[in-house]
């Protein structure tokens, strides 16, 4: 690159760049040539700078992830509380917020247990929460309207031999002699055990050893729990397994079936003895005949008209005249 020089000023000596060398610094370019190639640099080196900073910053602040929906405590829930659909609500919130066990829908949770408080707006999880069971206590176990009510069987039963809780079976009673003839009758029929002794679960063992008579734990209504208290009162009862898949409930009449009750015959009626009347009671035959009709006498209506003769010397003549 060659300079020219000023015609009308002085002749300077021409500076001449070598060829083929880049210049050593800004200070050995001159004239409007090197203010261009400065400018030209310094622009292309704003330009990546400012290319290199919004990269930067896009780096650092990403897009904001989408929410997604998780179940949440509509109000303070304590610990061993069967969840209401009405208690829960949808919210929803990011992903990186949520612990791990949450669900998306208020199904998921419906009837379960609380095993732990769960204030209100916090995450409903998994691990907070149980089905309802026996390991909860008894009252979790028990379907509604249906009551819990434990008896006692015969001593000679070894109830926890062959029956655990969740199968179903009939409940028979034997009466104590002197509470009536004795008989062998079916009180009730398809109940659910829900404890065999201190078992309330068909592979969980029982707390303690079994100590007297074998006691069930059965889930019946309140009716069947007033029949069964009463026969538990008069006699014995005794458990009769049923199939697994056996529900019916058919009648079964007691054995040995009752004499039937008959109702005391009438006594014959005895023959009464005549007795001799008295004379004064005896009535005479004048008083036994009928008495006579009344005559009522009414009086005769007058005659319409009468007839009078007029006697003239041998001469007779009867006329009609009014009364």
């Amino acid at each position: 690159m060659q300079v020219v020089p000023n015609p009308t000023k002085s002749q300077t000596p021409k500076l001449q760049m070598p060829k083929g060398r880049a210049p050593r610094g800004p200070g050995q370019l001159g004239g409007r040539g090197g203010t261009l190639s400065l400018a030209l640099a310094a622009g292309l080196a704003a330009a990546l700078l400012a290319f290199l900073l919004v990269r930067g910053r896009l780096t650092v602040l990403p897009a904001a992830p989408a929410l997604v929906p998780v179940v949440v405590a509509a109000r303070d829930i304590p610990a061993r509380t069967r969840l209401s659909p009405t208690w829960l609500r949808v919210h929803r919130a990011a992903p990186a917020d949520l612990p791990d066990g949450t669900a998306m829908t208020v199904a998921a949770f419906a009837g379960k247990v609380t095993t732990q408080p769960i204030p209100a707006g916090a995450a409903v999880t998994r691990q907070a929460v149980a089905a309802p069971s026996a390991a909860l206590g008894m009252a979790f176990a028990l379907p509604l309207s249906l009551r819990a009510i434990t008896v006692a069987l015969d001593p000679t039963d070894s109830a926890d031999q062959f029956v655990h809780p969740g199968d179903h079976v009939d409940i028979l009673a034997t009466d104590e002699p002197g509470s009536g003839p004795t008989q062998a009758r079916t009180v009730l029929q398809n109940v659910r055990l829900l404890a065999v002794g201190t078992q309330t679960a068909p592979d969980a063992a029982p707390s303690a050893p079994a100590t007297g008579p074998a006691h069930v734990t059965v889930a019946v209504s309140p009716a069947q729990a007033q029949a069964l208290v009463l026969a538990a009162a008069r006699g014995k009862l005794h458990l009769a397994l049923r199939a697994a898949d056996d529900d019916a409930v058919v009648s079964v009449p007691a054995f040995p079936a009752a004499p039937p009750v008959r109702e005391p015959s009438q006594p014959a009626p005895r023959p009464q003895k005549s007795r001799p009347l008295r004379a004064a009671l005896v009535p005479s035959p004048e008083e036994t005949l009928p008495l006579p009709p009344l005559s009522v006498h009414l009086p005769s209506p007058p005659p319409a008209r009468v007839s009078v003769t007029i006697i003239k010397g041998s001469q007779s003549q009867t006329v009609s005249v009014e009364p």
